[in-house]
């Protein structure tokens, strides 16, 4: 877990008829209705009320799940249910490790973050960044897509950033929270893009 605490220190081709385009397929799909999930579960990390609440009161918590992929989008349902209002919680992608992956997070306040984490150095790719978009205190969606270099961060289905950085082409996916904060996570959905013959 150290490692993570350094993330908030640092505060188409032609030929002849046939073209390839592209579209993305859904992969994986977890809503928390029942037990029977992936994701781990003790005192720290339960379900309830159908949703995965991950909570510690000092120390920060991530959970991941070895889903490898490409290009495509990450998206999931968030709830700010108790806990610091400054403290951040949010998904992960293109994951490698614990030490190194993608990072999207907001805070209860509403403020968005998005930056990586390489070999435990956290790198932002913005500052904290406000915006009337996310629901303060409440629920919030919170998407990201990635194709090659290409990050676009969208909220409540709306985009608020865009980047482009190489470090990470492909991985798994992840939740995080701060320490001191009860956050519960729903309907994550992952899409895989695919070339198709149009």
């Amino acid at each position: 877990m150290k490692g993570q605490r350094i993330l908030f220190l640092l505060v188409g081709l032609g030929f002849g008829m046939l073209h390839l385009g592209a579209q993305e397929s859904l992969v994986y799909r977890q809503t928390f209705d029942t037990n029977k999930v992936y994701w781990p579960i003790d005192d720290n990390f339960r379900i309830v009320d159908g949703k995965y609440v991950l909570y510690q009161e000092n120390q920060e918590l991530y959970a991941y799940l070895d889903l490898p992929s490409k290009d495509g989008s990450f998206q999931l349902d968030t709830n700010f249910i108790s806990g610091k209002d400054t403290a951040g919680y949010g998904l992960l992608f293109r994951l490698q490790d614990p030490y190194n992956f993608y990072f999207f997070f907001i805070v209860g306040q509403g403020y968005y973050l998005a930056g990586k984490a390489v070999d435990r150095q956290g790198t932002n790719f913005c500052p904290w960044t406000s915006t009337d978009i996310i629901n303060k205190q409440a629920e919030n969606s919170l998407k990201v897509t990635y194709q090659d270099q290409n990050l676009t961060y969208l909220i409540n289905g709306r985009e608020v950033f865009s980047y482009q950085d190489s470090s990470f082409s492909a991985g798994g996916i992840g939740l995080y929270t701060q320490g001191g904060l009860r956050v519960g996570f729903d309907n994550l959905h992952v899409w895989e893009r695919t070339a198709s013959a149009e």
